[in-house]
């Protein structure tokens, strides 16, 4: 797969704030520029080196359920959806 899973649209973000983890996905990160990208309403899986890094969103809309989508500010500026790195799994050879 590449990119962000088009079945998938509870998701609708092009960039998301990831904490945790591996150095070279933290802060802001744009999904389409990512290889493989596995997303659900609760998860984002992001295939790095040999596994898988999990992050689980925090944010509070998006931890409701529902369609995913950036937050704006006073702004009109989008902010990207925070998620936390919850842990890694390998790819089985």
């Amino acid at each position: 797969m590449r990119g962000i899973d088009p079945s998938i649209s509870a998701i609708t973000v092009n960039s998301v704030h990831l904490e945790g983890g591996p150095s070279t996905l933290s802060g802001t990160i744009a999904l389409t520029e990512l290889n493989d990208v596995i997303c659900s309403a609760e998860k984002i899986k992001i295939r790095h080196g040999n596994g898988y890094e999990h992050y689980e969103f925090i944010d509070a809309q998006a931890a409701a359920g529902g369609a995913r989508a950036l937050s704006p500010t006073s702004e009109g500026d989008s902010v990207p959806l925070k998620l936390r790195w919850v842990g890694r799994t390998k790819i089985a050879e």
